[in-house]
């Protein structure tokens, strides 16, 4: 059973007749066969599936809209009337805020009964309206909820846990590239990196001719959205190039484990690791996303670690860390995600191998109030904040927190209505907007004095 669905259309006609030719097109399945030396080769059959779908997301990431339905049940024989009746729950919408969430669907029983949430968004303007747009690209998709894969090893008696490996799109990384807002197109850019890399492949680009190394560095101070853009990023491809694929694997390196008391072992731990990845990037249907969180840790510049008198076993780990970056790119099914608090003490040999070099830092006071509206938005969609409608004067107040809030990450930025909210004297289930704006504005005052004390005390 096919978990997702595809349809790009303009209009009503071309969407019907669109998704009934998808309906009839599959990925074909791999056959192995055997040889002379008894060695094992995939022989992949002309994909006609990845050759109708390569032109249609295309088209779809040209215009920078997608309309994705995460489903509760994907029956085969309704995919085709549930992506006509999500087309035209969109269009009666009339005007679509970016990234926004469908999550009520009144008078819309077929609706309600199979699906969960619709994520609109990706344009880079704030708002659009459904009669501008020229295309649109629906996608079903079921998320999975099993646990992930711990990847452990046992060293003289002693476990490690190296990481995890989680099958996509899981629930645990839903709506994550929805909460991230950025003062550039960082999204969209990330997404059609990815999308690049997978259509020169599928066109045999030569290597040789033209480099990629499909490693992307994503590096700024801590808080600011790395590690949550990596994994809304993986999530995503998962979604969107999902015609192109059978399974899509996220791994996750926890790099402090990989550090052994025992000399050498560090470096054997990291080639474990990457063992089970090479395995599967075996499969050419199967695609392999690596997170590597705060790369400094296992790169650390090797002319640096000489000159202070670091241990070889800190150079064993960088060496091997290059070596396997470059093993794996023999592969054109994986992607490796970087991040980093300190890129200045990251060696120059992995800074190299990356194709893309994005600086994600603190958001802009424009940013901080698209967060700050999200956070408002979702209390009183949960009940939690009592509002009579007064957007205009919301609006006004929420600009005039954020200016006062320039600077900060967007971690912080986050945490504060929860921690202003606690501070709160309730007298009954709900709070109202003014309420929570004189708690935040005093949990800012206090946040600053922190922040200028440390300062201060750093200085001594």
């Amino acid at each position: 059973m096919r978990e997702t669905m595809s349809v790009t259309s303009s209009t009503q006609n071309k969407i019907n007749k669109r998704s009934k030719k998808l309906s009839h097109s599959r990925i074909n399945k791999i056959k192995i066969c055997s040889n002379g030396d008894n060695n094992n080769r995939i022989s992949i059959e002309k994909n006609q599936q990845i050759q109708k779908a390569i032109p249609l997301l295309a088209q779809a990431f040209a215009n920078g809209f997608f309309t994705e339905v995460n489903c509760r049940i994907l029956s085969e024989n309704l995919l085709d009337e549930l992506a006509h009746k999500v087309y035209e729950f969109v269009q009666k919408q009339g005007e679509l805020n970016r990234t926004l969430i469908l999550n009520k669907f009144m008078n819309e029983s077929l609706l309600n009964e199979f699906v969960n949430k619709i994520y609109i968004g990706d344009f880079e303007e704030d708002k659009i309206k459904t009669n501008e747009m020229n295309s649109m690209s629906i996608i079903l998709y079921k998320t999975k909820d099993d646990n992930p894969f711990i990847h452990e090893v046992s060293v003289e008696g002693e476990k490690q846990h190296f990481g995890c490996r989680w099958s996509l799109p899981h629930s645990q990384f839903e709506s994550l590239w929805e909460t991230l807002e950025f003062d550039l197109p960082l999204k969209s850019q990330l997404m059609q990196y990815v999308f690049t890399v997978i259509r020169f492949d599928k066109a045999n680009i030569d290597r040789t001719v033209i480099h990629c190394n499909q490693t992307i560095l994503l590096y700024g101070p801590p808080g600011c959205g790395k590690t949550t853009l990596c994994k809304g990023l993986a999530q995503k491809v998962s979604i969107r190039m999902k015609e192109l694929f059978n399974r899509f694997y996220f791994y996750e390196l926890n790099a402090g484990s990989l550090f052994s008391k025992w000399f050498s072992e560090s470096s054997h731990n990291l080639t474990r690791f990457f063992e089970d990845i090479t395995q599967i990037c075996c499969d050419p249907l199967t695609f392999v996303i690596i997170l590597i969180d705060e790369i400094e840790s296992l790169s650390m510049s090797r002319t640096s670690s000489l000159s202070s008198n670091e241990p070889s076993d800190m150079l064993r780990v960088v060496n091997t860390l290059l070596t396997q970056i470059d093993r794996l790119k023999s592969f054109s099914n994986i992607l490796i995600l970087t991040t980093s608090n300190l890129i200045e003490i990251i060696d120059q040999a992995l800074i190299d191998r990356s194709d893309l070099i994005l600086f994600i830092g603190p958001p802009s006071i424009k940013t901080i109030f698209h967060i700050y509206r999200a956070c408002f938005h979702e209390l009183i969609e949960k009940h939690l904040i009592y509002s009579q409608n007064q957007s205009e004067e919301i609006k006004d107040k929420l600009w005039n927190l954020a200016k006062f809030s320039d600077g900060l990450s967007g971690r912080t930025l986050r945490k504060l209505p929860m921690i202003a909210f606690s501070h709160i004297q309730q007298f009954d289930h709900f709070i109202h907007p003014e309420q929570l704006f004189k708690a935040m504005h005093q949990q800012l005052i206090n946040h600053k004095n922190t922040n200028n004390y440390l300062q201060q005390f750093n200085n001594q």
